[in-house]
């Protein structure tokens, strides 16, 4: 646990600032990766881009927590190994290649100012989005622009101390996600902000908290802000490549720029959301396609293979929509329970000026009907399904509805 110690003064961090800084901001996105999950809605709504960007920066939490004492080079990479390892789905990816980005610079001193950090997040954003195929705005790549853009603003204004930096570097950052939904009619529709950049503002709110010497909890309660995320409608839903593939290649023949271009085109040619990183002797590769053994075959020519995986992506969504069904389900149950009465009344009448009496006199349900239209039990069911109260009594208008009722009664279990 980080010790509540406010940082005071401080313009420049040394690579144990950073590496406190790193393990708190991991620490912030893995306590809130299923929240994260719920809002995942592009590029697929599979429910796994909080996982995935959690064991992407774990993975390279791992390795930042093995370098001691902390050296700034060492630390870099350990960052960039570590994440691009360990990296998982297109925004875990994208986050591993915001970090190779960021260390590049950061490698080359010993300390570091806000020039140096502005630096690092102009080459963080160069890099990620040079991985990324074809980028879309409204994900994570536009929020870290967002960052990028803001550390570059205020880099040379001396009013602004280190800690009044980093805060506002934050704080566009959130800004700018809010705004993802304006440029991605999926998010507007299903009423969230990007999964993707979601997480990244997790990450940089918690090395935040690190810089500032606070205790770093997993302890986390979902916003009350948050909107609730609403189905998506089937066309913007529809999964073209069904299986999400990922692999690392160790490199046994030559890798340049050419065969990494016509290497690109071939998975683009058999898949989408495709980000390809080479870096020294592996390159890392994620792909959508339909058919994982075509990417798998191609990439055997340049080398081995490690760290497969395939993921079903409709499954994935499949899976996620009965788990949302049935979280829904059992919140309503609950609302329902707290506001149950302990008595309730349903009445059978006939006629307006009937129904508005018992309404009067505290009716919770009417049911038309009488002596020449019986209701049926399963009309007493679906009544007794509406009122909420642990006792209800039937009020019939004709004998020829007592042995409805009695039914419905059997039929119909205590309220707990």
């Amino acid at each position: 646990m980080i010790k509540e110690e406010k940082q005071v003064n401080i313009q420049t961090i040394d690579a144990e600032l950073l590496a406190r800084m790193f393990l708190a901001g991991a620490k912030n996105l893995d306590a809130k990766k299923e929240w994260i999950n719920e809002l995942n809605v592009f590029p697929v709504p599979d429910g796994d881009t909080g996982t995935n960007m959690s064991m992407t920066i774990m993975s390279a939490a791992k390795e930042v927590s093995a370098v001691q004492p902390p050296v700034m080079k060492d630390l870099a990479k350990a960052i960039a190994s570590g994440s691009l390892r360990g990296a998982r789905g297109n925004s875990g990816v994208i986050l591993s290649q915001l970090f190779r980005g960021f260390t590049k610079v950061i490698a080359h001193y010993d300390k570091l100012d806000k020039l140096i950090i502005c630096e690092a997040f102009q080459k963080a954003c160069e890099t990620a989005y040079k991985a990324v195929m074809k980028p879309k705005e409204g994900t994570i790549l536009t929020v870290a622009k967002g960052a990028a853009d803001k550390a570059l603003e205020l880099s040379c204004d001396d009013a602004y101390s280190m800690e009044d930096y980093i805060a506002a570097i934050v704080e566009e950052a959130e800004r700018v996600l809010a705004l993802t939904p304006e440029m991605l009619p999926v998010l507007k529709q299903a009423g969230v902000v990007d999964s993707g950049g979601q997480g990244l503002v997790e990450v940089l709110k918690g090395a935040f908290d690190g810089y500032m010497g606070k205790e770093i909890s997993m302890d986390f309660e979902k916003p009350q802000t948050v909107v609730t995320v609403k189905p998506v409608p089937a066309e913007e839903s529809s999964i073209k490549f069904g299986y999400c593939t990922e692999f690392i290649i160790m490199l046994e023949k030559e890798f340049g720029e050419q065969a990494e271009t016509d290497f690109k085109d071939y998975l683009m040619s058999i898949g989408d959301s495709l980000v390809v990183v080479a870096d020294d002797e592996i390159v890392k590769v994620h792909v959508h396609t339909n058919d994982p053994g075509m990417a798998i075959q191609r990439a055997l020519t340049y080398g081995q293979l490690s760290n497969m995986k395939i993921d079903n992506m409709r499954l994935e969504h499949h899976e996620k929509v009965i788990k949302e069904a049935e979280k829904l389900a059992a919140q309503q149950a609950e609302e329902a329970k707290k506001e149950m009465k302990e008595v309730g009344f349903i009445s059978v009448s006939v006629g307006d000026g009937m129904g508005e009496i018992f309404r009067e006199l505290g009716a919770d349900y009417l049911i038309e009907g009488g002596q020449t239209m019986n209701p049926s039990t399963e009309d007493m069911l679906q009544a007794i399904s509406h009122v909420h109260a642990r006792t209800i009594f039937i009020l019939p208008n004709n004998k020829n509805i007592v042995l409805a009722a009695n039914q419905a009664r059997d039929l119909t279990e205590a309220p707990g």
